[in-house]
């Protein structure tokens, strides 16, 4: 399939949603995908995305070519997250920042992601009940990246350096995605008014040295992701380079609050078309009395998590790739080295086969059914990855998430546009094309 030369560039550019999943109705479980700058091959079912998303003997890489031991250790020295690293690297790495997304230390900073959704979401109060529209997925950046700050790096951010850290967030993973999909890039050039990945970006790396540089100089006890990673050293004994720190901030940034806006958008873009889901939401919060949720409440909330896993099955993503870094077999075809091989989120996520007849409908009871769980392979979910690179910060992602909906809703109640419908924008992240339009009156 394709034109000479380009292949199925154009297509998939143009929306991979519907080009990867009429492929999948078409060829099946693994297919190629013919591009110009690599090749694709998908793999849709769940015993396969475990063969290659589970694979712990470095057959495949989540960066690219550069798991060779002169390779790994040019880009240890260099610096680089934790994402880009496999093997033992990886393995180090993964071991430093883990305590800081254990049951243990989120406990510990709870209070903090109480605090600032507390304050921020307040601040709706000035829109409640005049029939303002708002976007939603606009609005949550202004509550989940300072919140992510505070608890992880003890930093409370002005509103302008948030504006500038979500902008330069956003841009980043645009410049990523336009490169994955030959999709719009960001706007690199400084324009008044306009997205801008250089002066955002300039301005969020300001913040990040500023905190390095103020905690270097007064040093803390405070139990943070930062501390951390001024304390972490590498096998010789070395501290970890700058750059390395920057980079681990730069990731844990966009890594741990701009999925959980993308998927709240889609959960409140999906939720709140179910008044009969949403009722059941009130009911569960409403046992809280009042109260702010804690740790101890999380399990009290279980329609909440489901709510959440269902927009996040929903939303999806066009793929979760990883490269093949020796000739391979997957599923019986020839994989050659370098290949990117990938699974589609967006259409394991709506395989009948796993999820049933009424798979393109938003039904929490796909997570609250444990029957329906037991049901189904365990990779037909694939929200935080898989394998050696599965998501550190998913405890993280989903007492957020709980915490989000229990303090927006005691609060408030959410009204979209009459007649508006959700449509994926891909941004690395999946995000709601256009945004989220809602009014918001008071409980």
């Amino acid at each position: 399939m394709g034109l000479p030369f380009i292949g199925s560039a154009i297509p998939m550019a143009r929306n991979p949603y519907k080009f990867l999943q009429d492929c999948h109705r078409r060829y099946g479980d693994i297919y190629r995908v013919p591009l110009p700058i690599y090749p694709l091959v998908l793999a849709n079912h769940p015993d396969l995305v475990s063969e290659f998303m589970e694979d712990t003997e470095l057959k495949y890489s989540m960066s690219a070519p550069i798991q060779g031991r002169r390779m790994q250790k040019a880009v240890t020295s260099v610096g680089c997250p934790v994402q880009a690293l496999e093997g033992q690297a990886l393995r180090d790495r993964r071991k430093k920042l883990m305590p800081m997304f254990g049951k243990k230390h989120l406990a510990v900073v709870s209070d903090k992601f109480v605090e600032v959704f507390t304050d921020r979401i307040d601040r709706w109060l000035t829109v409640a009940g005049t029939g303002q529209e708002v976007n939603l997925q606009a609005e949550l950046p202004k509550i989940v990246l300072p919140a992510f700050m505070y608890a992880m790096f003890s930093t409370k951010l002005s509103d302008d350096e948030v504006m500038h850290a979500d902008t330069a967030t956003r841009s980043v993973m645009r410049a990523i995605a336009s490169g994955l999909f030959l999709a719009t890039p960001p706007n690199v050039f400084p324009l008044p008014g306009k997205e801008n990945l250089t002066v955002s970006g300039v301005h969020l790396m300001r913040t990040i040295r500023g905190m390095v540089q103020e905690r270097r100089a007064n040093p803390t006890n405070d139990a943070d992701l930062l501390n951390i990673l001024l304390g972490a050293r590498n096998d010789p004994g070395n501290p970890l380079t700058e750059v390395d720190v920057y980079s681990e901030i730069m990731s844990a940034i966009g890594g741990g609050y701009e999925t959980i806006v993308a998927s709240m958008s889609w959960t409140l873009a999906l939720l709140l078309q179910h008044p009969e889901h949403l009722e059941r939401l009130y009911d569960e919060i409403a046992m809280l009395n009042g109260d702010m949720p804690t740790p101890d409440d999380l399990p009290k909330l279980p329609w909440a998590r489901a709510c959440f896993d269902e927009g996040q099955r929903l939303q999806g993503a066009p793929i979760n790739p990883r490269y093949a870094m020796q000739d391979t077999e997957l599923g019986g075809y020839p994989i050659p080295k370098y290949t990117l091989v990938a699974s589609s989120l967006y259409v394991v996520h709506r395989d009948p086969r796993w999820w049933g007849e009424n798979a393109e409908v938003y039904d929490p009871m796909q997570f609250f059914d444990q029957d329906r769980v037991n049901a189904r392979p365990r990779l037909a979910f694939q929200a935080f990855g898989a394998g050696p690179h599965h998501c550190m910060g998913t405890g993280m992602a989903y007492m957020m998430a709980q915490y989000l909906l229990a303090t927006i809703f005691q609060r408030y109640r959410l009204h979209l546009r009459p007649g508006w419908q959700p449509r994926q924008f891909f941004s690395l992240s999946t995000l709601v094309k256009g945004g989220v339009p809602a009014t918001i009156t008071r409980v």
